[in-house]
């Protein structure tokens, strides 16, 4: 294939990343020219906006202008940048997969985007082209010898309307707490630092009762933004086994489209969160090599099944690591105490200092909520070593399964305390990759020490 460039739609999606960039200055110097002005005078930000906007479009169509790639018999080779010009040679032999995206840009201007994909690769792809025409696309897998999607597939799974509703309802991602905190933080500051102190303490919840409030609310809108972000990540959500890869497609606005080769794939985690664990649901989740870096839902197999439902579709899409999530032993009975321990304790630490803070005894209930954690814990532990097969369950939020071939672990480690050597317990933990780490505590020393020389062999 000769020295090509991407699609002419390439002019807009590169100056819409250069006008993404300079959103914030723009930002900034609008809001100042509207600060220091009269506030009825538009002209000046008027003029500001249409600099950055022709900045960004002049920018793009350098980028455009600038940017080829090529396939011959050993390589895909990519070349970018004018004043700073960048190479990218990939040896075909490398070439794992070729992932397909879809942004809301890119499907008005009826373009893909194409992420080649190799073993090593991290976050994105080693080589990225942001506007190829379907014909494109279709060319480029042929050069590569990536396989495009065959008629007959082994299995196709498809996530319907009313799963995705109860996914989107029982994501649970309180994660989008760190934002909202932070930009609290932020105004919060600002308050402060304008001689504002007094006033913003004053509008700070003044009961519990209050507070209480304001948490719920904090929460409530984490919720509903965990549900919308659920419901656009994995709308439309397929994953179809070809061979011996993996295609899944999900998104509303931005449509994507990965190809995982199943030697990549590493483990697989079964999560049952907080939401989803008493009505018997899960997400079935991957470790795969070289997408460590990518968000939860890129390495999503499934996003909600029936727990009971697990190993009969690991043995549809991948049977290599199908297994049973149930059926674990537990650790030894001696062990109890020690699961409820350190959660207990903590809770314990944490309600003397509400204690003394707030000047009541009340805070320190919250032993007992550390005391039902720490059994929730010693319910939930559980594994399994058996035809070098390795199963392990433990519980910090969610509850969660590991399931994975012995011989695909990176590492495995035994360790065992002062403590728990006196009771002959140790700590098994067993590592497939930078997200997948299964961790087993308090079992009896000789079944881990046993346990850990199978896998060494």
């Amino acid at each position: 294939m000769p020295e090509r460039r991407l699609h002419r739609a390439g002019i807009a999606i590169y100056a819409a990343q250069a006008l993404g960039q300079a959103v914030f200055p723009l930002a900034i110097i609008l809001g100042l020219s509207l600060v220091g002005g009269r506030g009825d005078d538009l002209l000046r930000p008027i003029i500001y906006g249409l600099i950055g906007i022709a900045g960004a479009t002049i920018a793009g169509f350098v980028r455009w202008s600038t940017t080829t790639y090529a396939v011959d018999d050993r390589a895909i080779r990519h070349h970018t940048g004018l004043i700073r010009q960048a190479d990218t040679d990939v040896p075909l032999t490398r070439v794992e997969a070729l992932d397909v995206q879809q942004g809301p840009l890119q499907r008005l201007l009826r373009v893909y985007s194409v992420h080649v994909q190799t073993g090593g690769g991290g976050k994105g792809g080693e080589i990225e082209l942001p506007a190829l025409s379907a014909g494109a696309v279709l060319e480029l897998r042929e050069r590569l010898g990536a396989p495009a999607p065959a008629v007959g597939e082994q299995a196709r799974l498809r996530l319907r309307f009313r799963s995705l509703l109860v996914a989107a309802l029982t994501a649970g991602q309180l994660g989008v707490l760190v934002p909202v905190l932070a930009v609290g933080a932020q105004i919060a500051q600002q308050a402060f630092e304008e001689g504002e102190g007094r006033r913003a303490v004053r509008a700070l919840p003044d009961t519990m009762g209050e507070w209480l409030l304001a948490g719920s609310v904090l929460l409530g809108a984490a919720w509903a933004l965990s549900v919308v972000g659920a419901g656009v990540a994995f709308a439309g959500f397929t994953v179809t086994r070809d061979g011996d890869r993996l295609r899944i497609r999900r998104g509303l606005l931005s449509r994507r489209e990965a190809t995982i080769p199943v030697a990549r794939v590493r483990a697989v985690r079964v999560v049952e969160g907080v939401l989803r664990r008493p009505f018997g649901l899960a997400t079935l989740q991957m470790e795969v090599t070289g997408y460590a870096e990518e968000a939860a839902v890129a390495r999503t197999l499934f996003p909600l099944l029936r727990t009971r439902r697990v190993r009969s579709v690991l043995e549809r899409l991948l049977p290599e690591l199908a297994d049973e999530p149930g059926g674990l032993a537990p650790p030894p009975p001696r062990a109890w105490r020690r699961y409820l321990l350190v959660p207990s304790l903590g809770a314990l630490i944490v309600g003397a200092v509400l204690a003394v803070w707030l000047a009541s005894a009340w805070p320190l209930a919250v032993f007992v909520f550390g005391a039902v954690y720490g059994q929730a814990r010693w319910q939930a532990a559980g594994w399994r070593l058996s035809e070098g097969r390795l199963a392990i369950r433990s519980l910090r939020l969610a509850r969660i399964t590991v399931l994975a071939p012995s011989s695909n672990r990176e590492s495995h480690e035994l360790a065992q305390s002062l403590l728990q050597r006196r009771a002959r317990l140790a700590d098994l933990r067993v590592d497939f990759g930078k997200k997948t780490h299964a961790h087993i505590r308090h079992l009896d020393a000789a079944e881990a020490t046993a346990a850990f020389d199978a896998l060494a062999a």
